[in-house]
C-alpha cells in the first residue's frame, strides 16, 4: 500500500474533526476515578471479595455500556445512508461529478456518516482514482450497505452508465432492508423481554439471599468455595445472556 492510500485509509477510520478531543490513552476521567476511590473504600469496609464483587459489576456496567454506543452508532449510520445516497442522486442529475457530488452530501449528513463521504471527496479530488477511493472506503466500513453503494458507484464510473440510477437503486434497496430489520426486531421485543428478565433473575435471587442470610453471604464472600461459586454463576449467568441476545437480536442494519 502507497503512502497516500495508508494516509487516506487513516483520515476514513479516524476520529471525526470537531467531534471533541479524545482523553489521552492512560489518563483516567473523573468517574474513572471515582470508581477506584469507592471500590477501595468498599474494601476497607467490606473486604476484598466484596470490592472484587463491586469491581466485576462496574467493569460489566462499562462494557455493555460501550457495545451499547458502538451499536447506536452503526445504526445511525445505515439510517443514514438511504439519505445520503439521495443527496448523492440529486448531486449527480444536476451534473455535478462524482468527487463534488460526495462532498456535498457529506455536507448535508451529520456524523458519523457525513464526515465518511467529505473524506472520499477530499481524497478523489487530490488525484487519485474514484474507484480505489470507493475501495479503501468500503474496506475501512466493511457493512453490507457501504458495501452495495461503493459497488454501485464502482460499476457506474467504470462502465459509463448513469451513477443517479444506480445510486436510487441502491438507497431503495437498502430501505427495504431498514423496514425489514426494523420488523423482525419489533416481532422479538417479547422475546427480549424474556431474555432479560431470565438473565437478572439470577443476579437478584443471589443478592437478596445474601441480604437476608448472613451464613450465606459469608459463604459466598468470604470462602474460596463461595468465590468459585460466585464465579462460575456469573460466568454461566453472561453466557446465557449473550446466548439469548444472539438467538432473539434481529439482523444487523
Amino acid at each position: 500500500m502507497t503512502a497516500t492510500a495508508r494516509r487516506t485509509r487513516a483520515r476514513l477510520s479516524g476520529p471525526v474533526a470537531g467531534s471533541g478531543a479524545s482523553r489521552p490513552h492512560g489518563v483516567p476521567g473523573p468517574a474513572a476515578a471515582a470508581g477506584v476511590a469507592g471500590l477501595v473504600l468498599a474494601a476497607v469496609a467490606a473486604g476484598p471479595a466484596t470490592a472484587a464483587a463491586l469491581a466485576a459489576v462496574a467493569a460489566g456496567v462499562a462494557g455493555a455500556h460501550r457495545w451499547r454506543s458502538r451499536a447506536a452508532t452503526r445504526t445511525r449510520r445505515a439510517t443514514q445512508l438511504p439519505h445520503a445516497l439521495d443527496a448523492l442522486a440529486t448531486s449527480l442529475r444536476s451534473g455535478a461529478s462524482l468527487p463534488v457530488a460526495l462532498d456535498e452530501a457529506g455536507t448535508a449528513i451529520d456524523a458519523p456518516l457525513g464526515p465518511e463521504l467529505a473524506a472520499v471527496a477530499r481524497a478523489a479530488a487530490r488525484g487519485r482514482p474514484v474507484r480505489d477511493v470507493l475501495d479503501d472506503w468500503s474496506a475501512d466500513h466493511d457493512e453490507p450497505g457501504t458495501r452495495l453503494a461503493a459497488t454501485a458507484l464502482v460499476l457506474a464510473t467504470t462502465v459509463g452508465s448513469t451513477p443517479a440510477r444506480a445510486v436510487d437503486g441502491v438507497a431503495a434497496t437498502l430501505r427495504e432492508r431498514l423496514d425489514l430489520a426494523a420488523e423482525r426486531r419489533a416481532l422479538g421485543a417479547q422475546a427480549r423481554a424474556s431474555a432479560l428478565v431470565l438473565s437478572a433473575a439470577p443476579v437478584l435471587f443471589a443478592l437478596l439471599l445474601m441480604a437476608g442470610d448472613t451464613p450465606a453471604a459469608d459463604f459466598l464472600l468470604r470462602t474460596p468455595a463461595g468465590w468459585a461459586c460466585l464465579t462460575l454463576g456469573t460466568a454461566l449467568d453472561i453466557a446465557g445472556a449473550w446466548w439469548m441476545h444472539h438467538l432473539t437480536r434481529g439482523p444487523k442494519p
